[in-house]
């Protein structure tokens, strides 16, 4: 009995330790991060990868499109709505006959705003001119290149679709590696400056031993394509650099912001919402600025020159999400200063995320109850 008992405590502990092996090995989830407003310029590929009836670049920017939207990084924001679409009358308030009009009256973004300013007629709830130009702009501009397609045998180079590279090298041989070459650039849509720059390589690698390629037999188009899996390298070469180019902004300190769009009595409303990744109770920080243009402020032709924060940067005010909207979210401004107000086109940066704040109103509970307990008899 006594042995059993031994046998069945040594199982037990045995259990106990192999579980939390096994959940230690798990790895931890990928913590929150919130999206970049950002608009792809161009993602081109040499036109020797581009066949009358397959325009491979077509493909690859439709492919890029897609990871935007699947990874944790950047949110295309070419879907925006433009300032004009936004600044129309309510026919709840004027007169309205054309039904195009009472078709953008009821835009989500104005029947947003409506629920958040119940009061206010949509003609009180126009953007003004700096809050369209921050509209119109993205945080960051991003253009990419697929230079290069590689076919090897071995060490040995066989294809190289390539400006300026006579194709093909070798009209059949045996393929065990693909490479692929990228290259991204992020630039600032208001200096115009590149703030990160990324080459990236990516290989494909499970080839059935003695994958024959015959160029003589196949023409560079969607069959060659398909053959050697293109678009599966494609893929995983495009989700590779726009992790790499992500990180590179990072380290170069381009962290996530957006801009105040409204701001009216202790309650705001900025630009972006749960698409960008915002949830409700998210606290954020709000800068007021001074930019300096070279040209007329906000013309599209008109370059930034400089801009200078003019509030307190010690004191940030700090706002707390209250409605992550579709596009814009809604915010209330938890320390009002009386001698200053949030502009309209301030700097709004991250401050922490809902689970922080969560995370430390229940260690300060916690902590306020420990000297009450320690003081009874």
């Amino acid at each position: 009995m006594k042995k059993n008992i031994l046998l069945l405590s040594t199982l037990t502990t045995c259990a106990v330790f192999l579980m939390s092996a096994t959940q230690c090995a798990q790895p931890a989830e990928e913590g929150r991060r919130l999206k970049k407003n950002v608009q792809v310029l161009q993602l081109s590929a040499t036109t020797m990868m581009d066949d009358s009836g397959f325009k491979f670049s077509e493909v690859a920017k439709n492919q890029f499109s897609g990871v935007l939207f699947e990874t944790n990084y950047f949110y295309e924001r070419s879907v925006y709505p433009t300032a004009e679409e936004l600044v129309v009358p309510d026919e709840k308030f004027f007169d309205v006959k054309s039904a195009s009009v009472r078709s953008a009256a009821v835009h989500p973004m104005v029947v947003q705003m409506k629920k958040w300013f119940p009061e206010t007629k949509s003609g009180e709830l126009v953007f003004s001119g700096d809050a369209h130009c921050m509209m119109k702009r993205p945080q960051h501009y991003i253009s990419g290149t697929i230079n290069a397609l590689e076919a090897y045998s071995g060490a040995a180079l066989k294809l190289k679709l390539a400006a300026g590279v006579p194709l093909p090298l070798e009209a059949s041989f045996k393929m065990d590696k693909m490479r692929m070459d990228l290259s991204f650039h992020a630039y600032n849509p208001w200096s115009r400056a590149e703030v990160a720059a990324k080459n990236t390589e990516e290989f494909k690698t499970d080839y059935k031993a003695g994958f024959g390629i015959d160029l003589g037999l196949i023409h560079i188009g969607p069959e060659f394509y398909r053959q050697v899996g293109l678009a599966e390298l494609t893929l995983k070469a495009l989700k590779k650099s726009v992790r790499e180019l992500a990180e590179t902004l990072f380290s170069k300190g381009e962290d996530w912001q957006t801009r105040i769009m409204v701001s009216g009595d202790n309650k705001v409303v900025i630009l972006g919402g749960h698409e960008l990744g915002l949830k409700n109770g998210d606290r954020l920080k709000v800068y007021n600025q001074i930019l300096t243009w070279n040209g007329t402020a906000c013309d599209p032709k008109a370059q930034l020159t400089g801009a200078t924060v003019v509030s307190d940067t010690k004191d940030p005010w700090i706002i707390e999400i209250q409605d992550a909207g579709d596009l814009i979210s809604s915010a209330r401004v938890l320390n009002p200063k009386e001698d200053t107000s949030i502009e309209v086109g301030a700097l709004v940066k991250l401050h922490m995320f809902t689970e922080q704040v969560q995370a430390e109103a229940a260690a300060a509970a916690a902590a306020a109850q420990k000297p009450a307990a320690s003081q009874k008899p």
